[in-house]
C-alpha cells in the first residue's frame, strides 16, 4: 500500500471518527473537479455533493447542481452559503483553498501522478462519504478492464496538450501512464515535468509513430514537420475522459491503445 494512500487512509479515519453521521447525507460537499465530481456520482455519493464546478460536465445530473466557480475563479460568497463540511479538488487548487479552513470548512486536495493513485483517489472519497465499498467495485471493474487491454506491436507516441507552442506530457503527468499502461510508449515519459515545452528538433529526433493531439489545439502546423507520421485528433467525447484522472479513466488508455 502506498503511502500517500495510507496517508488519505488516516485523514478519512479521522473525519469518520468525528462525524459518525457520515454516509447517511448530513455530510455537505462540494467539488471544483468535474474528476472528482463524476467519483461521486460513481459510488452513488451524489447526494452529499451541493455544489460543482462550472466544468463538471459529467454525468449530465452535475450540471444541475449549484455552479460555485472553477479553479481558476473561485467563487468563496457561493461556497460559504453552501457551507459545506469538505470541497474536493485537485492538488493544483490547495494553496487557493486553505482560506476556507477558517470558517470550518475543510478543503481536501488529491494527487494523480498515475492511474493507481486515481484508483487510490477514488477508494479515499469512498471512505469520507461512507460509500466505500462501492468505491471499491468501481476500482477492481476499472482495473479489471485495463487488465484485458493489450496492443501485439507498441507505438511511439507523442501527445501533445497543445501544438504551438508544443506542450506534451512529461513523467510527473497521468497521462504519461495512460499511455504506457495501453502497451505503447510516450517518447516525452522521461521529461521531468508535468506539461513541458519541447521544440520540433526533439520531437523529429524521437522520431514518434503518431501525434495525438487534444482537441483543443490544431495540426496544420505540424503537417509540414512530420508529413509522413500520422496525426490523430482526440475526438470531443474522449478528451474530457483523457483529460480528467476519474473512473472513466479505463476508456483513455482503451483509445491509446486502439490507435
Amino acid at each position: 500500500m502506498k503511502k500517500n494512500f495510507i496517508f488519505k487512509f488516516l485523514i478519512s479515519f479521522v473525519f469518520i471518527f468525528q462525524n459518525p453521521t457520515l454516509g447517511e447525507g448530513t455530510i455537505k460537499f462540494v467539488s471544483l473537479s468535474p474528476a472528482l465530481t463524476e467519483i461521486m456520482y460513481a459510488i452513488g455519493a451524489e447526494d452529499m455533493l451541493q455544489g460543482v464546478s462550472n466544468s463538471c460536465t459529467y454525468p449530465k445530473e452535475a450540471q444541475n447542481k449549484e455552479k460555485i466557480g472553477d479553479s481558476y475563479f473561485i467563487n468563496d460568497e457561493k461556497i460559504i452559503k453552501i457551507k459545506p463540511d469538505y470541497i474536493l479538488a485537485l492538488d493544483s487548487s490547495e494553496f487557493a483553498l486553505n482560506k476556507f479552513k477558517r470558517v470550518g470548512i475543510t478543503p481536501i486536495c488529491f494527487k494523480y501522478p498515475n492511474i493507481e493513485s486515481i484508483h487510490e483517489n477514488i477508494i479515499a472519497v469512498g471512505k469520507l462519504t461512507g460509500k466505500e465499498e462501492n468505491a471499491i467495485k468501481v476500482v477492481e471493474e476499472s482495473e479489471r478492464k485495463i487488465a484485458k487491454i493489450r496492443v501485439e506491436k507498441p507505438k511511439k507516441i507523442l501527445y501533445l496538450v497543445q501544438s504551438t507552442p508544443m506542450i506534451t506530457v512529461g513523467k510527473n503527468s497521468f497521462i504519461t501512464d495512460l499511455i504506457k499502461k495501453s502497451g505503447n510508449i510516450s517518447i516525452t515519459a522521461e521529461v521531468n515535468s508535468y506539461y513541458p515545452t519541447i521544440n520540433v528538433e526533439y520531437a523529429l529526433k524521437q522520431a514518434p509513430d503518431i501525434i495525438v493531439l487534444s482537441n483543443f489545439t490544431e495540426y496544420k502546423s505540424l503537417e509540414k514537420f512530420f508529413p509522413n507520421t500520422k496525426v490523430v485528433v482526440v475526438p470531443d467525447n474522449i478528451n474530457d475522459i483523457i483529460n480528467r484522472p476519474g473512473p472513466r479513466i479505463y476508456e483513455a488508455v482503451k483509445f491509446f491503445a486502439e490507435l
